[in-house]
This record gives C-alpha cells, sequence and structure tokens, in this order.
C-alpha cells in the first residue's frame, strides 16, 4: 500500500513540475532565487503578442501566476495575543529538510524508545511550563497538534501541504494540511496526521505477522477571522488526538546475554512476549481566542480552553510478566490464583478554562494583564474515587522595545495559595540573558495511582525550579559562535525510583550546563555544530548524559538554474550514563541501576532535492552501526534503530 501510494505520488509531482512551472531560472540573472527556488509571488498579468486566443488557452498565454510562499502568511496566538504583526512565510528551504522524525527535529535532546511514536523523554530537564495540576501522562503529548504552534492562515489562494516520509522499521509520516480564504476577512484550515511504525522485537503477535507497534492519529480544524475595522478578531481550533501503541517492555536477555551482547543480534525478543499489553491515549481539545480593541492603549481579550481526554494501559498477561519481575508487586489477594489475569489503569480527564484581561501598546511599550480560571476533574473506574479543583490565576506582562533588536520582557503568574512563575528576558543581537523562578504542584499521576501493581495518594510539595541563563553571540552568518550558560536549581524534585514508585527528595538538585554552538556559510558549504556539557551536583535522583554534541555539513548546488540539491551528513554523539527506564503501566520513566547506557556516535548522511515547489529526501541513518560499534541503546533496554534507508517528499500548491 505504501509503494502505490509513493508512485502515484510521484507521478502527480512530476506532471505537476513538468506542467506548471517555467522551466528557467525566473530571477534571469544566473544567481540562486532568493524566493528559495519559487517563481517569485509578485508576478503579475501582462498581456502577450501571439495572436489571439479564446477561452482557457487565452487564460494560460496571458496570465502569469500570482500565488506563492510570498503570498502565504501564516500567524500564531501568541503573536495576537503580544499586539505583534508578524507575517511569517511557509518554509521552503532545503536546510535540515531531511529531519523528518520528532528526535531528529528536536536538535536530537529529545529521546524515544528507538522507534518513531514511542514514549518521549527530555535528555536535560526544562523548566516546568504550566502551572497548576496537570494529568501527568505527557510521554506521547510531543507528536499531538499543540496549541502554542497551531498556524493561523492569510493564503489570498487556496493553500495545500503534503508530506509523506518513510523509513526503516515501518516509520511512516503522513501530513497533509489545507487553508483557503473564504474573503479577505476569514480563513478556515484543516490539517491531518498519521504515523505508523512497526515491532522491532519479536513477540508472539510478531510471530502471526501482527507488526503493528504504534498508531497514532491527529486531526486539527482551524479558523481565524478579523473584522474589517480591525477592532474585533477571533482565533479558534479542534484538536482532536489518538495514539495507541502495544508496549513491548524492551529486550528480554536470554541465554546468559548481557546487555551489551544483546546488541549485537537482530532478532531480539520482546520481555511482554504474550503481546497482550497495550496503551491507549485518546483527547479532543477546543480552544478559542478573542479580543476586543477600543483604542491601542486599551485592548480587551478573552481565551477559553476546554478538555476531554481518557488515558488506557491494559496487560492481560500481568500474571505472567508479574512473576518473571516486571511489575514489583500486585495488590490482588487471590485465594486460588488465575491461570490469567490483568492489569488495568485508567483516567478520565476533564478540565475548563477561561481568561478575561486587558492589554495595550503605548509607544514602544507594551503590557497585558488577565484573571484566569481553570477547573479539572478525574477518575478512576476502578475506584470510587474522583479528585477536583477549581484554580483562580493572576497575571501580569511587560514588553519593552529600546531599538527593533533590542527588548526586555517580564512576566509573571500566581494561582492564588499556590503555585507561582516569574520571568524575566533582555535580548539583543549580540547578548540575551533570562532568569525565572516557579513554583509548581505535583502531577496527578505523582500523587495518586491506583490499579493491580501500583498503588498511592500522597500529598507532595510544591517543586521549585530557579533557573539562570545567558548568551553571546559573535560572528555573523558567514561564520558565528554563540557560547551559553545555563544555572538550575531544582527542590522538591520528584521522580520515580528503581521500581517505578513515585519518591520526593528534599535536599535540592543543582544543575551547570554550558553550551557553544558554532556554525557558518562559505561558498556552497554551509555547517553548524552545538556542543553541551552538563554537570549535576546533589542526590543520585535524576540522570542526566554529561556531554552531548550534533553537528551537520552541507554543500548546496545548482543544476540547470532548476534542479537545487543538497549533499550532507548529520552527526550526533552522547556520553554514557545510566539512562531512564520506562513503565508503560504508568507511562512514567524511572531510575535504573543495572545498566550504564553506552557513549555513542550516529552519522547519518543524506540528500536533498528540490523543483520548484517539490522537495525530496534520501537518507542512509546510521551508517556507522556495525562500523564503529554493533548499535547502541536510547533507553534501558530499547535499542536504537538499525543502520536503514529512508525517504520523503513534500509537495506545495498554491492553487
Amino acid at each position: 500500500m505504501k509503494i502505490r501510494f509513493l508512485v502515484f505520488l510521484l507521478g502527480l509531482i512530476a506532471f505537476q513540475s513538468v506542467g506548471q512551472f517555467p522551466n528557467t531560472n525566473p530571477m534571469g540573472n544566473g544567481t540562486i532565487n532568493p524566493n528559495g527556488g519559487f517563481p517569485p509571488a509578485n508576478t503579475t498579468s501582462s498581456q502577450t503578442t501571439v495572436p489571439q486566443k479564446s477561452g482557457r488557452a487565452a487564460l494560460d498565454d496571458s496570465t502569469k501566476q500570482i500565488y506563492g510562499p510570498e503570498s502565504t502568511l501564516y500567524f500564531l496566538e501568541q503573536d495576537v495575543m503580544d499586539s505583534r504583526i508578524v507575517k511569517r512565510r511557509i518554509d521552503t528551504t532545503l536546510h535540515l529538510f531531511h529531519r523528518y522524525l520528532f528526535t531528529e527535529r528536536s536538535r536530537f535532546l529529545q529521546a524515544n524508545l528507538g522507534v518513531d511514536g514511542t514514549a518521549t523523554r527530555a535528555l536535560f530537564t526544562p523548566v516546568t511550563a504550566s502551572l497548576g495540576t496537570q494529568l501527568g501522562y505527557n510521554v506521547y503529548s510531543n507528536y499531538a497538534y499543540a496549541m502554542e504552534r497551531v498556524r493561523y492562515y492569510d493564503t489570498k489562494s487556496p493553500f495545500s501541504d503534503v508530506e509523506f516520509n518513510d523509513g526503516a522499521g515501518g516509520q511512516t509520516r503522513l501530513n497533509f494540511s489545507f487553508a483557503r480564504n473564504i474573503d479577505s476577512l476569514w480563513n478556515v484550515g484543516v490539517e491531518i496526521q498519521r504515523i505508523m511504525s512497526d515491532k522491532q522485537l519479536t513477540d508472539d503477535a510478531f510471530k502471526a505477522r501482527n507488526i503493528n507497534l504504534t498508531g497514532q492519529w491527529g486531526l486539527l480544524v482551524h479558523t481565524n477571522y478579523r473584522s474589517r475595522s480591525g477592532r474585533y478578531r477571533i482565533l479558534a481550533h479542534v484538536n482532536y488526538n489518538d495514539h495507541a501503541i502495544n508496549d513491548q517492555g524492551g529486550m528480554l536477555l536470554t541465554n546468559g546475554l548481557t546487555p551489551l551482547e544483546a546488541l549485537q543480534y537482530v532478532d531480539n525478543t520482546a520481555f511482554l512476549t504474550a503481546a497482550k499489553t497495550q496503551t491507549k491515549d485518546k483527547f479532543v481539545k477546543l480552544h478559542a481566542y478573542q479580543e476586543f480593541i477600543g483604542f491601542k492603549g486599551l485592548q480587551l481579550f478573552k481565551r477559553l480552553a476546554v478538555e476531554s481526554r481518557q488515558v488506557k494501559f491494559r496487560d492481560l498477561d500481568f500474571e505472567n510478566n508479574l512473576s518473571r519481575g516486571f511489575y514489583p508487586k500486585t495488590y490482588i489477594n487471590y485465594i486460588q490464583a488465575p491461570t490469567s489475569d490483568s492489569l488495568y489503569n485508567e483516567n478520565n480527564w476533564q478540565s475548563y478554562s477561561h481568561q478575561t484581561g486587558l492589554k495595550g501598546v503605548f509607544r514602544q511599550f507594551t503590557y497585558r494583564a488577565h484573571l484566569r480560571q481553570r477547573y479539572w476533574r478525574v477518575s478512576n473506574p476502578l475506584t470510587d474515587v474522583t479528585k477536583s479543583r477549581l484554580e483562580n490565576y493572576v497575571g501580569l506582562w511587560l514588553h519593552q522595545n529600546f531599538t527593533e533588536t533590542i527588548d526586555f520582557t517580564a512576566e509573571g503568574e500566581y494561582l492564588i495559595g499556590s503555585d507561582y512563575q516569574l520571568k524575566a528576558k533582555f535580548e539583543s543581537p549580540w547578548f540575551y540573558a533570562q532568569a525565572q523562578r516557579t513554583s509548581s504542584s505535583p502531577s496527578i499521576a505523582q500523587t495518586w495511582m491506583y490499579n493491580s501493581s501500583y498503588r498511592w495518594d500522597k500529598a507532595l510539595n510544591q517543586i521549585s525550579f530557579d533557573q539562570l541563563e545567558g548568551g553571546i553571540t559573535i560572528g555573523k552568518s558567514t561564520m558565528y559562535v554563540k557560547p551559553a550558560v545555563t544555572i538550575q536549581r531544582i527542590g522538591n524534585w520528584v521522580y520515580f525510583d528503581s521500581l517505578a514508585n513515585v519518591r520526593q527528595e528534599s535536599k535540592g538538585l543543582g544543575i551547570f550546563r554550558s553550551q557553544v554552538t558554532l556554525g557558518g556559510e562559505k561558498g556552497r558549504f554551509v555547517w553548524n555544530t552545538q556542543v553541551i556539557a552538563n554537570t549535576l551536583t546533589g542526590p543520585d535522583v535524576l540522570r542526566m548524559p554529561t556531554l552531548a554534541a550534533n553537528a551537520n555539513v552541507a554543500v548546496n548546488v545548482q543544476y540547470k538554474k532548476l534542479l537545487y540539491v543538497q549533499f550532507g551528513i548529520d552527526a550526533h554523539y552522547l556520553s554514557s550514563y545510566f539512562g531512564d527506564a520506562y513503565m508503560p503501566a504508568t507511562q512514567q520513566f524511572h531510575l535504573q541501576n543495572r545498566v550504564k547506557l553506552p557513549a555513542f556516535v550516529q552519522l547519518d548522511p543524506y540528500l536533498s532535492l528540490r523543483i520548484n515547489r517539490v522537495r525530496l529526501f534520501f537518507k542512509y541513518a546510521h551508517v556507522t552501526q556495525g562500523l564503529i560499534s554493533d548499535n547502541h541503546y536510547v533507553g534501558y533496554l530499547y535499542p536504537a534503530m538499525r543502520r536503514s534507508f529512508a525517504y520523503g517528499v513534500k509537495w506545495l500548491l498554491f492553487d
């Protein structure tokens, strides 16, 4: 099915590329087109001197294309909230286009379980972004559409974006976006995402040719409207996500193999051999933002968010997996143990939030103040307990522009009687510095769990984060160096121990992280490198690598003023450390002291192409596997994807 779809798609692309666009460089001067290889957007109608034609032929001969990347703009909700006029354009570049997996697009600062669509975690601890009590089942959230990244378009013409990627292990992604203006003031759009991958470890279902590991559907419907006077604007979207995974529990070590010896083999067995475990995470979110502009210095805005979510896990082979040590214990008191039993975990979550505030602009100064109410409720069908809370917030945001490139921002939000967050940031072209202090509530997953193997109901203390960060920029685009330093202090850290039970550490943790980013352009060559060194002090309850490095080197080639080619290679290094294990029953990563994940180097050579509005890439991922080392682990007993071939195509349509 994948092959048929790809052949059909490439056929359409070839037809479109030959028949729709000119075969010469529209810039006409032999230089690389600054519009990313696309026909310029400011082309206008012109009369020809050929004999008069009628009908469609006349239209084709006398009208040049006027729509393209320059005429298709979008903005984010945060741009509107901050009273900024931002015209973002569609990305048409080849640079890093080949990075289609989530871990690659995160600049390798996020890790999964070796296959796209599996549970994710940050390599370096970020500061908590949200105040208030959260559900805490977040390992699959990175694959869903996020509210802050929803694009609201002003397209002028119908706009479509079709992207298809396929790699080893059945790692397939299909993304489709469509947006169009109903009129000059109103735009609507829809986005669809499909993620699939296959099992890399052998289990009973795999032997029966049922190799599906993950499957995700995402649907986003969005709209934006502004009045003709510009005094009223509304943005709204509906976000649906359905993510399912057949958990395998990592690699089962058989025949006395050590974890490092097992990396030599390609047919390793899954720990959850019976293939009777499954996780499902499904939600629907409704979001709307509107603003009323009385005059520039006094504007009213309102925000509404509604969420309904269900997170489920089941293991129909619980008794057998318990006896093999996958789970630490059972809370079921058997008179006589059944031949088979199950572990089931389910949480149903609903939240309702509305925010009302005032904002305004006075010359170079912008302010925003708000009141926010949020009600949440969570229930577990295995118990009669339902937890809920009404939260009230106040917040203030201030921004001062000193020049077009130098500004200062300060903001704060307070959950009355509980959480708070304070931020300040100064930014200029050559220097930035920011400070943040956060006190946040533990999540539901950390304070309340009820299933056959994990049960707790705890009152945990507020988690505190303090962070200082700063950096400088030296050089220009031809050659630049950007050193930066981050200092973090974490108090009352909540973690999961080696048995996946929740714990809270009263002693503080200290983190010192330095990084340097280098890059530049020279003729056809472009390169960039990032090196991160991390030091952790305090109790051994948080594990991170001490060194990470990522690099990309590429050369750009133009052929016949039509074909744009980029040859390049990605390099990725991570030092050895005791990487976390993963417990699917609770959807939490937890400490493990058994295996120190070895350091590794991974190289991914690639070739990217662009012909008018079509981009393609071909990549030989993890080419060093079997040369420098057999393989490596991305998590405890979860091996990385072995050496493999991947390809992708992206097609933009503007009419």
